[in-house]
């Protein structure tokens, strides 16, 4: 019978075998080396959107039953799917002794990031990186995958010829949340937050 842990990811507990445990923290370690050239706020930053997506994925796997106990497969098909944050191979070994060169297990749960038409989850807020005033017109351009441009064409014109296009304005900054963590930034972009893709779009890697 193996140790069973118990650990808070993502602010959510969890209780992990020893195997999946010695898994789990091997990867954190790894991904923490690959973030040395940052700075201790960006890192924090990563590694706190990192833990979130992971809580997540280990919902799904285990269904959300608080009594079920996530196992070595389960963390390996999560740390499989998300990576590095430069995109690369994790380095091969860790504690449970198994290769972790990104040839992990295919078993257990699939876990595609994905809405309801089969497309990345996509979801409407304010982008404070390109923003002009508000971020309102360059989230609207992200979320429907358009140029900003466009955007603040027809805003300017809703303005001018009928007079709403401030009040709409207005209303979208008061009620559309500013993506500021970087799982935000993907989930804007309708791309799947991956360590990678994360790891782009914190505010220090600017």
């Amino acid at each position: 019978m193996k140790k069973v842990i118990n650990a808070s990811i993502g602010g959510r507990n969890f209780s992990l075998d020893e195997d999946a445990y010695g898994r789990l923290s091997s990867y954190f370690e790894h991904f923490k080396s690959r973030l040395n050239q940052e700075s201790q706020a960006a890192r924090d930053e990563v590694m706190s959107d990192l833990e979130g997506r992971i809580a997540e994925l280990f919902d799904q796997g285990t269904g959300g039953a608080s009594y079920r106990v996530v196992d070595l497969d389960l963390v390996k098909k999560v740390v499989g799917q998300l990576g590095m944050p430069d995109g690369s191979a994790e380095p091969v070994g860790s504690s449970t002794g198994s290769s972790t060169s990104g040839n992990e297990t295919k078993s257990g749960p699939d876990f595609t990031y994905a809405g309801e038409k089969g497309e990345a989850k996509k979801r409407l807020f304010r982008d404070p990186d390109n923003k002009a005033i508000g971020g309102v017109c360059s989230g609207v351009a992200a979320f429907l995958n358009i140029d900003i441009t466009i955007v603040r064409i027809i805003l300017l014109l809703a303005l001018l010829l009928w007079g709403s296009g401030l009040l709409v304005y207005v209303v979208l900054w008061i009620v559309v949340p500013m993506a500021k963590t970087p799982a935000e930034k993907c989930e804007m972009r309708g791309i799947e937050p991956t360590a990678e893709n994360m790891a782009r779009f914190s505010e220090y890697q600017k």
